[in-house]
């Protein structure tokens, strides 16, 4: 892949946060089924192989270079021993757009007073644009005006590989955590999708026009690799993912990072793609689908809903999610905790996690 110039200039910003921390022969990652979020009720599953610890960056870093751990502590004192961990650290807007013009088609949720009002006022720390100088640009989520960092932005990239160096150094040594989540700037800072947004408003983020999708693709694809990069450097022993999605009705971004992934020596081993939208049905995202099919690589997956929103999967119900897992070739899903709490598909699950292991699981690690 040709380097931009603007690939040039993100690699020289994250290159001067850190040296390169060498891989190991062993990289742990995660199998079988884990609770989309760890909690109470979901821990006392016997078929929850561990559960995805969520934090988002402003409560992480509430001041530059100042990290607060308390709120991946207190989940993981939840966790029962034995169990594993993954853990998702969520990007996204820095504050409410002020004086910005209402969105030209309001989302049918976002009339709903109580989701306006459970809209947090940040998810990425402000100082990233107060402080720093983080070129941001305005969208509407949920029918919220919020300012979002621009992702290619080196200050964007700077920070967020001295974020997750700091992390790494807090949780690599870690043996129970498998696997962490790169995060990214978008809707909800972790997937990586735009719903609801105009492609205009993207494509003007970016300084492009209405024809050049494609350079959108290769520049978005562009910093989604070098956070990848970032986040496997600081976790050389950790199973690393990025979250797929189709961004301008296209899989062209998605391709570019998967392409990258593979064939970049240093990520091959370790870092994957996920997929939040699993649900058992082949017409969301379709194009993606048979992206992912031709995978070579690791793949993750969060379910896309609760068994009981019947809406969310075919006719054949939420059996199809595993059988769809299987066929993608996933390693590890994360049901929502709900199906652990009120032990909806136990059969399912156990049956997933008995053939997650006989395909992912080396012999050497079985004896022990």
């Amino acid at each position: 892949m040709k380097q931009s110039p603007l690939l040039l200039g993100i690699l020289l910003c994250t290159s001067t946060v850190h040296a390169e921390s060498p891989r190991t022969a062993k990289i742990d990652k995660p199998t079988g089924t884990y609770s989309s979020m760890l909690t109470e009720r979901a821990a006392k599953h016997p078929e929850m192989q561990g559960a995805l610890v969520r934090v988002m960056w402003a409560d992480l870093e509430p001041n530059p270079g100042s990290y607060d751990f308390s709120d991946i502590e207190s989940r993981l004192r939840l966790l029962p021993d034995g169990k594993k961990w993954t853990l998702a650290i969520y990007g996204g807007w820095t504050a409410h757009a002020k004086n910005a013009p209402a969105p030209t088609k309001r989302p049918a949720f976002a009339r709903k007073p109580a989701m306006q009002r459970a809209l947090k006022a940040h998810m990425s720390p402000p100082w990233l644009s107060s402080k720093l100088g983080a070129k941001t640009f305005v969208m509407h989520f949920r029918g919220t005006a919020v300012e979002l960092p621009k992702y290619w932005d080196p200050v964007v990239q700077k920070r967020l590989a001295l974020l997750m160096q700091a992390v790494g150094k807090k949780y690599n040594k870690d043996p129970r955590l498998m696997m962490v989540y790169v995060p990214q700037m978008t809707s909800n800072g972790l997937e990586g999708h735009f719903n609801g947004v105009p492609n205009e408003t993207l494509l003007s983020a970016a300084g492009l026009k209405a024809t050049e999708s494609q350079k959108f693709a290769q520049q978005w694809s562009t910093a989604a690799l070098a956070a990848i990069s970032s986040t496997a450097n600081a976790f050389p022993n950790k199973a690393v993912a990025y979250e797929v999605h189709e961004l301008l009705g296209s899989t062209a971004a998605a391709k570019l990072i998967m392409q990258g992934i593979l064939t970049d020596p240093k990520l091959k081993q370790q870092a994957g793609i996920a997929i939040w939208w699993l649900s058992g049905k082949t017409n969301y995202q379709a194009d993606l689908i048979s992206e992912v099919k031709k995978f070579p690589g690791d793949i993750y997956g969060q379910v896309i809903g609760r068994s009981n929103q019947a809406h969310r999967f075919p006719a054949e119900g939420y059996q199809a999610v595993f059988t769809q897992a299987k066929e993608l070739g996933l390693r590890y899903i994360e049901p929502w905790n709900y199906e652990f709490e009120h032990h909806s598909h136990d059969a399912l699950m156990k049956d997933f996690n008995h053939y997650a292991a006989k395909k992912f699981v080396p012999a050497a690690e079985k004896k022990k």
